[in-house]
């Protein structure tokens, strides 16, 4: 922190957080207010907390979005529908794109600060192993998915805004590429993955070895603080990416199966579809989508089947670097709490 910005300016500053109700946001605004900021919040419908002061909206309407971006400092923009099946390309770039370039000209129009953005691993998979992989790596000619290559244009226009004039000084920016995150919350990863298992113990997809980065969204959370904190005029944060895991990958199975599910009671399978197979289920399910014609999201796609088969791994060692991120919650805890809300929630495996 610099001389001229005080810990009294810094909690005076007033926080806009985009995506509240999400996995992420929840975790991110506990952290704010742990810290004691003001924070602003920007929901669809209103929620339960008298904490903060609350605009409503939704993420498609620029104006909606200039009412609430309107006397902040700092932005945290975590909105983005998550879909990696080819059903809604059209909402995801609305979203995911379109409402986050809303974002960004109301943060040069109303004189923000700092706008960090929340990015994905995604947006340098195109389906090659990336073992360990870092900054350096380039964004692929083409993505697996419409919503990796809706994330990566939004990532692009973050980057590309960080100095723009915005009536004050200028606008600083970074983006946060989030491996994939768990945690007490979280209403898609692993709920989904029970209720496949419920139906049946689907598979395990590759032969073991390839290992993914997972990452704690507390852990996550607290990376989005430092970075916060640390992007100033002339820091090493402006304009930049940054990957964000904690702990070392492991295989997406053994990890999702044998490190959450079996503690939940189920029993797990042992047996696995080699990764030729798989991706030609994936070819198959994706036609027969196109023929069915229906909403359902394919069984397979050709980046689940990729994520999951291939090294798709990171490390956060810029991060530590440039701002001094470091998990605060071991892989141990972390997968304790996991278990434990997941418990709470119903979704261990039933007596009887």
């Amino acid at each position: 922190m610099t001389d001229n910005h005080t810990v009294e300016e810094e909690k005076s500053e007033i926080c806009l957080l985009f995506g509240v109700t999400g996995l992420l946001g929840s975790a991110l605004l506990e952290q704010l207010l742990a810290r004691g900021k003001k924070v602003r919040v920007f929901v669809r419908r209103p929620i339960s907390d008298d904490r903060v002061e609350q605009f409503l909206g939704d993420i498609r309407n620029e104006e909606d979005i200039r009412k609430a971006v309107n006397g902040v400092d700092v932005v945290f923009q975590t909105v983005s529908i998550i879909d990696w099946s080819p059903r809604q390309p059209d909402l995801l770039y609305d979203v995911n794109v379109k409402g986050n370039h809303y974002v960004i000209e109301a943060c040069v129009d109303f004189g923000v600060k700092k706008l960090i953005y929340t990015s994905s691993i995604d947006v340098v998979f195109d389906g090659h192993n990336l073992h360990y992989a870092d900054e350096t790596t380039p964004y692929p000619k083409k993505h697996l998915d419409p919503y990796s290559n809706s994330k990566t244009i939004a990532e692009k226009e973050v980057i590309d805004a960080n100095g723009r004039p915005n009536g004050k000084e200028r606008l600083l920016t970074c983006s946060l590429r989030a491996a994939g995150i768990y945690g007490p919350g979280d209403r898609v990863r692993m709920p989904n993955v029970i209720k496949a298992v419920r139906k049946g113990n689907p598979p395990r997809l590759g032969d073991g070895t390839a290992i993914f980065s997972h990452v704690y969204v507390e852990n996550v959370a607290y990376a989005h603080i430092m970075a916060a904190e640390k992007l100033e005029k002339g820091s090493p944060l402006e304009g930049q990416c940054y990957f964000i895991t904690d702990h070392d990958a492991t295989n997406f199975f053994d990890f999702v199966y044998d490190d959450i599910c079996k503690k939940l009671g189920y029993e797990m399978p042992a047996k696995r579809i080699p990764y030729w197979l798989a991706k030609m289920f994936a070819v198959v399910s994706k036609w027969w989508g196109k023929l069915k014609r229906g909403d359902r999201a394919p069984l397979l796609t050709n980046y689940t089947v990729a994520a999951t088969c291939r090294a798709f791994s990171f490390t956060h060692a810029k991060a530590t670097r440039d701002f001094g991120y470091e998990p605060i919650v071991s892989r141990e805890e972390a997968i304790k709490r996991t278990v434990a809300d997941l418990q709470a929630r119903g979704l261990a495996k039933q007596a009887g």
